[in-house]
């Protein structure tokens, strides 16, 4: 809605200190700023005016040391506050307030005390969008830069104090009442900070506001991301000689730094939109994935070294949903288009946030993948083989023994991790485990069937009390698995409580029936 009326500009900081009406002007004249989508909101150079009413710092504080960045035009040279903090009716006492630039055709930066910088003097274009960093520190330096580059500081101390009284107000795009200053030009975006950033920050947060605001100046010195198409929600990490900033956020994606930060060394992510994508598809997916997000990253990577961070996604941010154990991985490509490779996975653990670690990142495009669920099912049949006292027709009376298959099929697109296929067997309150060969001499208790189609799951036999081959006993219901049978008079164990198959590999998969499956054959003495 171009030049619609701007009510209200919200804050989006936990301070919540919206901008609107100036009530403070009272009955002088003062009228809203108008909205231009794509550029910000503009301010006449007459009577616009926006108030956080009660000012931007609590009551009483100490302000010594601050960082404003401020993404502005300016129309004109003139008399005018590009923002202003101080007593509503008087600039009289100290103020933290900005001419951008006044009459004179300076910019004054005030922090209770004041420096300037001549416009013309340093190619300054008017209806130019530019990023001000404005900094003091009453222990360090005051300071005016415009993108990335600084064009007037004072080192030693030069800025005071500004104490936030309650009688105080905050105005933007004006100053005091009956000022007549009010700001000609654009303001897209105005973020605060009541301390000093390091190096590694303001290049991060600039090199944001240069990517979101497509300044044609960029960042200057302190661009850290390259990327002019996505631009949007550029937040990562980067470290410089006097500090680093190891988290960083780019809607959904978290990075994080493991042991990948040294000096000059960042890692910033971005997105195509301000309002991304949500959802999944299958597009561009590698073989062993059936969707990824519909949200794409580019990751800029600057800086040398091989160490490693953190990527974590947010799956509700990104409008996707994963069951517990399903396997999620990480994908990249170093164009726009083409197939996605798997760079790391993990098997979900339900808490909402899918993390992966790598090292010596990349720059290129990152998406989250969700690898397509198993579909297990077993069944079970059984026939009575002897009975010990009939030669046909057996009954299951005691001491016989129950020839017992056990079926699984995967009816799902996605496999198990690999060998980790388990059957687990319950031994009838009324039945006895049978150790004895079920089938051939020497094949063991257990016979392992390859299905049609095969499930491309094999298993081993080595001996009732092996540790290593695919059969595990348990005399505790299933604590632990370390049992080894004693075979009685009739080839039973009566202590033996749950069987485990164990078949090694990756479990087939199919799109269609018939699905990949296999059978087990195993007895039960009737006590």
């Amino acid at each position: 809605m171009g030049g619609a009326q701007v009510t209200s500009w919200k804050d989006k900081s936990a301070n919540a200190y919206t901008a609107g009406d100036a009530t403070s002007y009272g009955a002088t004249t003062h009228s809203l700023p108008t909205y231009s989508a794509g550029n910000g909101v503009s301010f006449d150079g007459t009577t616009n005016i926006l108030e956080v009413v009660g000012g931007i710092y609590p009551n009483n504080a100490a302000i010594s040391d601050s960082d404003y960045f401020i993404v502005t035009t300016s129309v004109t040279n003139k008399y005018q506050f590009l923002f202003y903090n101080n007593l509503p009716t008087t600039s009289s006492g100290p103020r933290i307030s900005a001419h951008m630039p006044w009459i004179d055709s300076t910019i004054y930066w005030d922090h209770s005390t004041r420096i300037a910088i001549s416009w013309g003097g340093n190619s300054s274009v008017y209806n130019r969008k530019y990023i001000y960093n404005l900094g003091a520190s009453v222990s360090g330096q005051q300071s005016i830069a415009r993108d990335g580059n600084i064009l007037s500081s004072i080192n030693g101390s030069s800025a005071t104090i500004y104490t936030k009284l309650s009688t105080h107000t905050f105005f933007l795009g004006n100053g005091y009442t009956g000022s007549g200053a009010s700001h000609n030009g654009v303001i897209s975006e105005f973020i605060v900070y009541s301390r000093r950033l390091n190096s590694a920050e303001k290049n991060i947060l600039q090199s944001y506001l240069a990517a979101k605001h497509a300044n044609p100046g960029g960042a200057g010195a302190a661009n850290r991301y390259t990327n002019t198409v996505y631009k949007f929600h550029v937040g990562g990490i980067g470290q410089e000689s006097d500090g680093s900033l190891t988290t960083g956020t780019s809607a959904g994606l978290t990075i994080a730094n493991t042991s990948f930060l040294a000096t000059g060394n960042y890692v910033l992510a971005g997105l195509p939109a301000l309002s991304p994508a949500t959802g999944s598809t299958a597009a561009d997916v590698p073989t062993g994935f059936n969707a990824r997000s519909q949200r794409i990253w580019y990751l800029n990577r600057t800086g040398t070294g091989t160490g490693a961070i953190s990527l974590s996604f947010k799956l509700s941010d990104l409008g996707m949903t994963a069951t517990n154990g399903q396997r999620l991985a990480l994908l990249s490509r170093s164009e726009t288009t083409g197939t996605f490779a798997s760079l790391a996975t993990t098997n979900y653990n339900g808490s909402g946030t899918a993390s992966f670690s790598i090292s010596d990142p990349q720059t290129g495009y990152y998406v989250l993948a969700l690898a397509p669920l198993p579909i297990l099912t077993a069944s079970l049949s059984n026939i009575v083989q002897s009975d010990g006292i009939n030669v046909s027709d057996f009954k299951a009376i005691p001491n016989a023994l129950i020839k017992v298959s056990a079926n699984m099929t995967n009816s799902g697109q996605g496999s198990p991790d690999a060998n980790s296929t388990t059957l687990t067997l319950p031994v009838p309150a009324n039945m006895t485990f049978f150790v004895g060969d079920i089938g051939s001499v020497g094949g063991g208790p257990v016979t392992f069937n390859q299905g049609s189609p095969t499930s491309s799951l094999t298993y081993t036999y080595t001996a009732l009390g092996s540790t290593s081959d695919g059969l595990e006993f348990s005399n505790d219901s299933g604590t632990t698995w370390t049992y080894a049978p004693v075979p009685d008079g009739q080839q039973g164990d009566t202590h033996i409580t749950h069987v485990r198959i164990k078949p090694g590999g990756s479990f087939a998969t199919s799109t269609a029936a018939p699905f990949p499956n296999f059978s087990v054959d195993y007895g039960l003495l009737v006590k």
